[in-house]
């Protein structure tokens, strides 16, 4: 047994909902796993939206890491409670999409792995975005990415990539493109878009990579910004969602920036980190804090630089 294992208490937040109610049924294995290493833990659950975040404000200091026990929701709640708390977030990743885990190139579907990533406390110490006061860890997205996860969350009973390839498939077939004046870098862009993804991190939508050499301590938002592309060029683009090379599409447009501000004449659909934009915003301003949060990962597993 490693130090690491025994000298930190860890307060675990267990979203009871995330992924289809999948954190209840993987308590007694965390319990069991947990207790193994003789690590001094607490369970404490959310009982409606936003309670993470009251959680982490109330009792968070008691803990030297605050785990999130569920999905990227949970992990982002979290993250909006813990401003003011210099303490490391740890993640067992039991939620639909998962995406911030897979950033921080954490096996997904393996407790046993995410319990020894969490107890071996490897920390870095990552950048932040927030927008119209909210924070966010993985990835802003707007216009068809906004859409799709407004219509996987019409699917509660599936969780996973399944989930994802159906929402994608509803946008696909009812989204247009929306007006929207973006200005980051002097760079002013006015036109009707199909696309913007804003990625501190780079997997999102249950795998896919819209951001693929994002890097999540650079200092630096990648954004992928796609104007206009038919139906039929998706579907032949689609696979370099997933193999990291979307950035070579000669259709995505990509960028660096620290912020940017992002308007429309009609409300935009949106999300941060998986979880809608509540209420519906017409306008964002978005910026980038750096070296904000430590974040427990599996930062040696990241292999896509080399």
């Amino acid at each position: 047994m490693s130090k690491s294992d025994s000298k930190h208490r860890y307060l675990l937040i267990v979203n009871p909902e995330a992924g289809s109610r999948s954190t209840m049924r993987a308590l007694p294995e965390i319990d069991r796993l947990m207790r193994v290493h003789k690590a001094e833990f607490e369970f404490h659950f959310t009982q409606e939206r936003d309670h993470a975040t009251e959680l982490v404000k109330e009792i968070g200091a008691d803990f030297d890491v605050i785990v999130s026990v569920g999905g990227d929701g949970t992990i982002n709640e979290i993250v909006n409670g813990m401003p003011d708390l210099n303490k490391p977030l740890g993640i067992l990743p039991i939620g639909t999409g998962n995406d911030f885990a897979r950033s921080c190139s954490m096996k997904i579907g393996d407790l046993e792995s995410a319990v020894d990533v969490l107890l071996a406390h490897d920390i870095k110490t990552i950048d932040v975005g927030e927008v119209n006061g909210r924070r966010f860890v993985n990835v802003m997205g707007l216009g068809f990415e906004g859409r799709a996860n407004d219509i996987g969350k019409m699917l509660p009973h599936l969780h996973g990539t399944p989930k994802y390839l159906i929402a994608i498939g509803g946008t696909y077939l009812s989204y247009r493109r929306m007006p929207l004046r973006i200005k980051f870098n002097e760079i002013v862009i006015d036109e009707k878009v199909f696309l913007l993804s804003i990625g501190n991190g780079w997997n999102v939508g249950g795998g896919l990579q819209l951001t693929p050499k994002a890097v999540m301590d650079d200092g630096m938002f990648d954004v992928g910004y796609l104007q206009n592309i038919s139906r039929f060029r998706i579907l032949q683009v689609f696979s370099k969602l997933y193999d990291g090379t979307i950035d070579t599409v000669p259709e995505v447009e990509m960028y660096q920036t620290t912020e940017l501000t992002i308007e429309s004449d009609r409300p935009i659909p949106a999300h941060i980190d998986g979880e809608a934009f509540d209420p519906v915003q017409t306008s964002f301003k978005i910026h980038l804090i750096p070296q904000a949060q430590e974040i427990i990962g599996n930062w040696s597993a990241d292999t896509r630089f080399g």
